[in-house]
């Protein structure tokens, strides 16, 4: 489609699809609903302290994530958690999961959830900018809703009224620890080509579009499958740390985890030009660039961009960048954001007064 009146027509349809949202929105069901979830929670919060969260039980996406405060204990659960289900589960016990560890076993999973009411549920959600359907009943079925995007907030705050952050995503492939002991190969020379694997959705064409075209200018900018998850951790960090930049082409409007992995591994992100008006930009700090269309068509420029990024500062500047990126864009700070917000929200809802929801910096 191009042309202004071609451009007219979409707009007229984006506009009808608004209006169709906006009136299913107005459906009082979404009262009684918002009602409903509120009574259940100060029942359960009334009957067992979850403030501390002191022992959590832990998706196995989140089997990296480490707790940074001394009095928290982390229980991993396996990925097939739900085919065979813990039977031993405290009083007062908090669950984390993320969307991909429910995933297909989403009627087990709510059955799982209404069979103990002694634990709290929380569901960090990092799809909740374009799994909509998964999304909406996630936070049906949970007593605390994270969404890893601003994308999406209100929509979502209909089907839960304790809706928490948004906390974005962040490094999960590996451990601090891991990333700390292998550090000689984050100082090691790097690609001056950028980074770029991407997995092919064909119901994202617009995607697939960007990410042909760079394609045609950087063989390590590719379509590729989901091969990383059978790597060795080691095998993963060898190719993160092995490019100085990353250009990365997201599915609609949230920040992927790889901007996460770029930053934590000392690389530079190349991100979309829309980033900047995302609350998002707020955590990313000075490292990435950013990119409109025309860069995707001639991408020399703002790739020598960042290379140049990448090369304006010594071993010490990378180590800084490293460091700080380990301190604020790792899975265990956000993971303890989550848990601060937990405490505040508890203590606020069984106080009566208003709880503040919103999370801004890390």
């Amino acid at each position: 489609m191009s042309g202004p009146n071609n451009a007219y027509a979409l707009v007229e349809k984006l506009a009808g699809l608004s209006k169709d949202l906006t009136d299913v929105l107005q459906d009082p069901l979404f009262d009684s609903l918002a009602y409903t979830q509120h009574e259940q929670l100060l029942i359960k919060l009334r009957a067992a302290d979850f403030s501390a969260a002191t022992t959590v039980f832990m998706g196995a996406h989140l089997e990296h994530a480490r707790p940074v405060s001394s009095g928290r204990r982390y229980v991993p659960l396996a990925a097939d958690f739900l085919d065979a289900p813990p039977t031993d589960v405290p009083r007062g016990s908090v669950f984390l999961l993320l969307n991909n560890d429910i995933g297909k076993n989403l009627t087990r999973y709510i059955d799982f959830y209404r069979a103990h009411p002694q634990a709290l549920f929380i569901v960090w959600d990092w799809d909740s900018q374009h799994w909509v359907q998964m999304s909406t009943l996630l936070a049906m079925n949970c007593d605390v809703y994270v969404p890893a995007s601003s994308e999406n907030a209100f929509l979502l705050s209909h089907f839960n009224p304790c809706v928490l952050g948004p906390v974005y995503v962040g490094a999960h492939q590996w451990t601090r620890r891991f990333l700390m002991d292998h550090f000689d190969l984050l100082m090691a020379p790097r690609a001056a080509t950028p980074f770029g694997p991407h997995v092919h959705y064909a119901k994202y064409p617009k995607r697939n579009r960007a990410v042909a075209s760079l394609a045609r200018h950087f063989e390590s900018v590719r379509f590729t499958d989901n091969r990383y998850k059978a790597q060795t951790d080691e095998e993963n960090l060898r190719e993160w740390a092995g490019y100085q930049s990353h250009w990365i082409v997201p599915v609609l409007g949230g920040v992927p985890i790889r901007v996460y992995n770029a930053l934590v591994t000392g690389g530079i992100p190349i991100v979309p030009a829309f980033y900047r008006n995302l609350p998002e930009v707020a955590v990313l700090g000075t490292s990435p660039l950013y990119y409109g269309v025309h860069d995707l068509i001639e991408p020399a420029a703002i790739h020598a961009a960042a290379n140049r990024r990448f090369m304006s500062q010594d071993d010490g500047g990378l180590v800084q960048r490293i460091t700080e990126a380990l301190a604020t864009q790792h899975v265990d700070s956000r993971c303890e954001q989550i848990f601060g917000l937990l405490r505040t929200t508890v203590e606020s809802l069984l106080s009566g007064s208003a709880a503040p929801m919103a999370i801004t910096e890390p």
